[in-house]
């Protein structure tokens, strides 16, 4: 798959051996950092979404008279993902959005739709506006009272609310926040919109900025509806509200907020209450360590949210806790859950259970580690059980109706992008409502299935392997290995295994289109990941690329010796901590022909001093001042004479988490010692790449990396 349309408009490009030569990428001033400015482009015009009835429709025409074809890059850059997900209040109808990747206009694009819960024909709504749909957050879809759809759009001056009918009639744009909303939601009683918005900075911009000081907030307005009248703001200027909830009554909002911001932020958040009516402020936990996302219980009793139980280290889980909602601190009880990480939960309607859905940490191990099942809690008993069957999916973006019978929610299989699924909650029967990829089922896929090998201290490793369509055993193969980020990560089912709960093209890797190209794909997931609960992570505490390193060449020995794995076709590749450990498998072994390494980590030094994560690094290996040793032995930057491998380095020059600077000391020492190095430099790109063009100009490059030096 060649990148020429992308000529012309290239990333920096440097290399450092005479075999190399040049492709070209994109350039895109997109900063991924940037939430708030990222809704105003000019070049925009309103397009028109296919409607997925008419898609099945005319694949299933076509299907019989075409053979199963093999996966290329461009295939991966049009599937279509489910971003969000809401069933009404009555439990009828569905609004989800669906978003489509397009690189000619360099954006993915949203639409609206609303279906029946009985199945049936989607309806598009919306079509002239642009549904705000950046990597993160959602659209944030949401029923109002009234019965009217409401979204987040793109406007001159940010983001703002939409509110629509699902018959598509009398659509209005709600709010008018100047620097626009990040998240809303409405008053049960219908009288209210509450909404999150950035103050204003200084009129004239300083001559300088002074590090370390605080940016204008993020505050909590409040809006009313009926009767209509101007939002004033209800929370403090000193106060980075996270994330909030509407009490039953209408009466108070629940809110979660923190003093500073940054990336260790959430570990310092408050939740307080404030009343609709008189602004009064009232703590309801009020302690140390991650305290977000609180949910009223129906009954306004209790209050759920996501708490790492007053510990303030990133390694602590991010689990589930219930506290009284009435008093200070009162009675809070853990759910510990095998040490998952929530993100999302739902109160049953009689208030006596949760149900909840996780993004780390994972609730199942062994091959259910890679599941994201969504999970029913009983208060009473603390008893956690999958709901409904056990299959191998994922489940996103759940919605419950309000007599609690019927549970929406986006749900992937080991195969697929996800679709829309109801779940009768009784009876626990599931019905499919969406084919949003119907183009799938043309296509020669990969079998993706869990494995597992005992590594060198006798533990036990799992990992997902991806082998090529159609292959049986019989032959070896060409073997990549695919490290995840993290180092608290890990990967799932899915197309794109590191990224189902996203739209998955910020992969840079693209693995499918490998899989239909003869390699088989290895997906480790060694100690210090998900999967085998806080121990696990602790595991590599003062020695990354130790114990975890060793799982990892362990299950490729594993491979070799059950005859599928080629061991002289091996190749290594991963972004953040799996860029790391990319660079630091180069310095540990020359078994592997090609490797790729994207926003990757070659001086531990740097993650501590230059980026905004840096008490991360002390977490792990104290102060650099305190552990010279241990920071200069794990640096992949140290061990830089030994690599022998042909390594093809990418970076975004607006990374926030990994700064360009530790990638560029690594390609410049490898450059100095004659070694085969390439790197590209993706102007505009942050941690991940999101525009279109960058997400398929960086697969091109991975992609064709690989088959120079690795013939399938």
């Amino acid at each position: 798959m060649g990148s020429k349309g992308f000529q012309g408009s290239g990333a920096r490009r440097f290399k450092s051996s005479t075999r190399s030569k040049s492709a070209s990428t994109t350039r895109n001033s997109w900063n991924h950092s940037n939430l708030w400015n990222q809704t105003s482009g000019t070049n925009w015009n309103p397009w028109n979404l296919w409607n997925p009835v008419l898609i099945v429709a005319l694949f299933a025409l076509t299907l019989n008279a075409q053979s199963a074809k093999r996966v290329t890059i461009d295939d991966l850059m049009s599937l279509r993902t489910i971003n969000d997900v809401k069933i009404s209040p009555a439990g009828d109808q569905i609004a989800y959005t669906v978003s489509t990747p397009s690189v000619v206009r360099n954006a993915h694009e949203p639409a609206l739709y609303v279906i029946p819960t009985t199945g049936g024909a989607p309806k598009q709504l919306a079509e002239s506006y642009r549904i705000f749909t950046p990597a993160l957050p959602a659209p944030r879809v949401r029923w109002r009272p009234d019965g009217s759809i409401s979204v987040l759009v793109a406007e001159k001056t940010g983001p703002q609310v939409l509110s629509i009918k699902p018959d598509n009639t009398a659509a209005q744009i709600v709010t008018s926040a100047p620097l626009g909303v990040s998240g809303y939601e409405w008053s049960p009683d219908g009288k209210y919109l509450a909404f999150i918005t950035r103050d204003a900075g200084p009129a004239t911009p300083p001559i300088a900025n002074k590090v370390g000081a605080n940016p204008p907030a993020t505050r909590l307005w409040l809006q009313p509806i009926n009767p209509a009248g101007a939002a004033r703001a209800i929370t403090p200027a000193g106060q980075y509200v996270d994330s909030f909830a509407w009490s039953p009554d209408s009466k108070e909002i629940a809110y979660s907020w923190a003093p500073v911001v940054g990336f260790l932020a959430p570990y310092q958040t408050k939740i307080f209450a404030v009343s609709a009516d008189s602004g009064a402020v009232r703590p309801i936990i009020d302690r140390a360590g991650m305290n977000v996302s609180p949910q009223f219980s129906p009954d306004g009793r209790k209050i759920s949210f996501i708490s790492t139980n007053e510990r303030t280290g990133i390694i602590a889980p991010r689990g589930l806790a219930i506290a009284d909602a009435s008093a200070k601190n009162g009675n809070i009880r853990p759910y510990p859950m095998n040490g998952a990480w929530i993100a999302e939960i739902l109160w049953q309607p009689d208030s006596q259970a949760v149900y909840v859905t996780m993004n780390e940490g994972t609730f199942a191990t062994g091959a259910h580690m890679f599941e994201m099942p969504v999970v029913k809690v009983t208060l009473a008993d603390g008893k956690a059980a999958r709901l409904g069957e056990e299959r191998a999916t994922l489940q996103y973006n759940m919605s419950l109706s309000r007599d609690g019978r019927t549970l929406a929610y986006r749900e992937v299989g080991a195969r697929d992008m996800g679709d829309l699924v109801v779940m009768d909650v009784a009876s626990k029967k599931t019905r499919q409502l969406t084919t949003i990829n119907p183009e799938l089922k043309q296509f020669a896929l990969g079998e993706l299935k869990a494995v597992s090998w005992k590594s060198f201290d006798g533990m036990e490793i799992w990992g997902l392997l991806l082998t090529p369509p159609g292959y049986e055993g019989q032959s070896k193969i060409p073997l990549l290995v695919y490290c995840h980020g993290g180092p608290i990560g890990g990967v799932t089912l899915g197309i794109f295994p590191q990224f189902m709960h996203v739209p998955g093209q910020i992969d840079p890797y693209p693995t499918e289109a490998f899989a239909s190209a003869g390699f088989a794909v290895l997906f480790p997931m060694p100690r210090g990941g998900s999967g085998y609960g806080e121990a696990g992570h602790r595991m590599i505490i003062n020695d990354w690329g130790g114990p975890d390193y060793k799982d990892i060449m362990a299950g490729v020995d594993h491979l070799i010796a059950r005859g599928i794995a080629d061991e002289n076709r091996l190749g290594v590749m991963g972004a953040s901590y799996g860029g790391y450990m990319t660079n630091w498998i180069v310095t540990q072994t020359s078994r592997f022909k090609a490797a790729t390494a994207g926003a990757s980590i070659a001086d531990l030094n740097d993650l501590y001093y230059l980026t905004d994560g840096g008490d991360l690094m002390a977490e792990y290996y104290k102060l650099p001042w305190e552990n010279p040793e241990g920071y200069a032995r794990s640096s992949p930057i140290t061990h830089a004479a030994k690599v022998t491998t042909p390594i093809l380095i990418s970076h975004g020059d607006r990374d926030p988490r990994v700064p360009l600077a530790t990638a560029q000391k690594f390609f410049r020492r490898l450059q100095a010692l004659g070694k085969t190095a390439e790197m590209d430099i993706y102007p505009g790109g942050g941690h991940v790449f999101y525009p279109p063009q960058q997400e398929k100009a960086v697969m091109t490059r991975n992609f064709e990396w690989m088959l120079r030096f690795i013939h399938p």
